[in-house]
């Protein structure tokens, strides 16, 4: 709720402003006065210095919905007042420095899927929308991806593949590279290739200071290494340039899909066990458990990707076969269609909607097939039992560690680089009403899992966090007080506190 009119000329975002105009633009109020939101005063004022390829918005505009990015989870979504498009780094440095001065609370927008709770923090601020930098160049000979700030993967994915190199992309296409970079990023290239991050070569970043720097090895190393996994806290990046490689396999892979009963699942543990420590990074590996659209009672997807020969893949996942799924797919495809062919397309598919969906997760260190069937008894006790967990999925993802342990444990700011297994809970929702019964439910569970994690304390890959871990349990407790000395360099003013911030506890 907006304040009455206070003096002229104030710039606060939580008060009016008045502005004196000829009369006949003001036919609504006493002669040569007109009151103007605060929004409209941040439009005017951004509008007048910003260059004439920038783009504002307000909510009441008809095209806001089509021409800002609107988050992909409505669940403790930030909400804006203004949405402002800058067309050049320039601008972006602008809209930063006029934030700060101003103290307008704000947030960047990529690709719009930043899965945490935090950002709910945010109310009636500016989304500083950068989807006008959606540019890529893959350089082949120089092994480089350039990409903008709001480019997504499955902008990127076509003209990496078409130049016969490999990237490490995200699981699910339409997710921005900029978010999942900056928090690490894992996907099924994680096996050959590590965190997305352990990519990248340099970034072009506007920081808290309202400083465009560029930030690699041999420049501001430091900012640079706590871009790779806590990036959100420190800036805005306009440009990412990453190491890009030889497509192996020729560019090929399996992609395989099976559905097993519950009853399996003592055994889908035991195979995923089999594992541990020993994957081949060739080989990826997803295990969900979820309603069935048909019967509705749960059922486990189990999703395999293996980047080399198709008959090498189907003896890896012979175990799985002897299990005699209630349904198989098998393709052998390009790397770039394994994002949309993955889990049944499920991920893909799932770009299309703006869920009411509440996320909880953990790091497994071990496969504790006790644990975990018990941990499925609990699920199939209490999900049809009660309507407000319907859409309920449990989801485990295991990659080799083969990629992830090519880069030392101070490389960077991604912490967890022994991690066996990514479990996720999540929760849709149908209404509001059923979020309390969600979250609570979705917290004891991951507090069930942390007890069978193989670590005392809660660990969390920052990107599927729900908000209320800690930053010791984001980026890890031996990483947080470098981080936070850093910040008070880079980000004196606190101005990117909004998205899992390395300052609470």
């Amino acid at each position: 709720m907006l304040n009455p009119p206070v003096k002229a000329n104030s710039s606060s975002p939580s008060q009016f402003t008045i502005i004196r105009l000829p009369e006949t633009l003001s036919p609504l109020f006493p002669p040569h006065i007109r009151i103007i939101t605060p929004a409209e005063k941040i439009a005017s004022d951004l509008g007048s210095t910003l260059s004439p390829s920038s783009s504002i918005y307000l909510p009441s505009d008809e095209n806001w919905t089509n021409e800002t990015t609107q988050r992909w989870n409505q669940w403790n979504a930030p909400s804006y007042v203004v949405s402002v498009k800058p067309a050049i780094k320039e601008d972006v440095q602008k809209v930063l420095q006029y934030a700060a001065r101003n103290k307008v609370p704000f947030l960047a927008t990529g690709g719009g899927h930043g899965y945490s709770g935090t950002l709910g923090a945010l109310n009636n601020g500016l989304e500083l929308d950068m989807g006008y930098f959606k540019s890529v160049k893959v350089d082949a000979g120089k092994n480089r991806l350039i990409i903008g700030g709001s480019v997504r993967f499955r902008e990127l994915i076509s003209p990496v593949y078409a130049a016969g190199k490999a990237f490490p992309v995200g699981a699910c296409p339409c997710v921005g590279a900029s978010g999942a970079s900056l928090g690490g990023g894992i996907g099924f290239w994680s096996g050959f290739y590590g965190a997305i991050s352990d990519s990248l070569v340099s970034v072009e970043i506007v920081t808290g200071t309202g400083t465009l720097l560029t930030a690699s090895e041999s420049q501001n190393s430091d900012l640079f290494w706590a871009v790779k996994g806590a990036g959100h806290n420190f800036g805005v990046v306009t440009s990412f340039t990453f190491k890009v490689y030889d497509s192996p396999n020729g560019g090929q892979a399996m992609n395989a899909d099976m559905t097993f009963p519950l009853s399996r699942n003592g055994s889908l543990w035991a195979f995923a066990k089999s594992f541990a420590g020993k994957q081949p990074k060739e080989l990826s590996l997803g295990f969900s458990i979820l309603a069935s659209p048909v019967t509705q009672e749960l059922v486990i997807v189990v999703n395999a990707i293996y980047v080399g020969p198709l008959a090498q893949g189907r003896a890896l996942i012979k175990p799985l076969l002897d299990l005699t799924p209630q349904n198989t797919n098998i393709s052998y495809i390009a790397w770039k269609d394994v994002p949309y062919a993955a889990k049944y397309g499920g991920p893909a598919k799932s770009c299309d909607t703006r869920p009411l969906d509440v996320p909880h997760a953990v790091n497994l260190y071990q496969v504790d097939i006790e644990g975990l069937t018990a941990a499925v008894e609990y699920l199939n006790d209490t999900i049809p039992n009660t309507p407000a967990l319907k859409g309920t999925v449990f989801a485990l993802t295991q990659y080799s560690t083969y990629g992830f342990q090519q880069h030392t444990p101070d490389s960077s700011a991604f912490p967890y680089r022994d991690v066996i297994i990514f479990a996720q809970i999540d929760v849709t929702a149908s209404k509001s009403s059923d979020l309390p019964t969600i979250n609570s439910f979705t917290k004891s569970f991951r507090d069930r899992l942390q007890k069978i994690s193989g670590k005392d304390h809660l660990e969390v890959y920052t990107n599927l966090a729900h908000g209320d871990e800690g930053a010791a349990a984001w980026y890890s407790k031996k990483n947080v007080p470098r981080l936070r000395k850093l910040k008070k360099t880079y980000d004196p003013s606190s101005l990117f506190n909004f998205y899992n911030s390395v300052n609470v506890d």
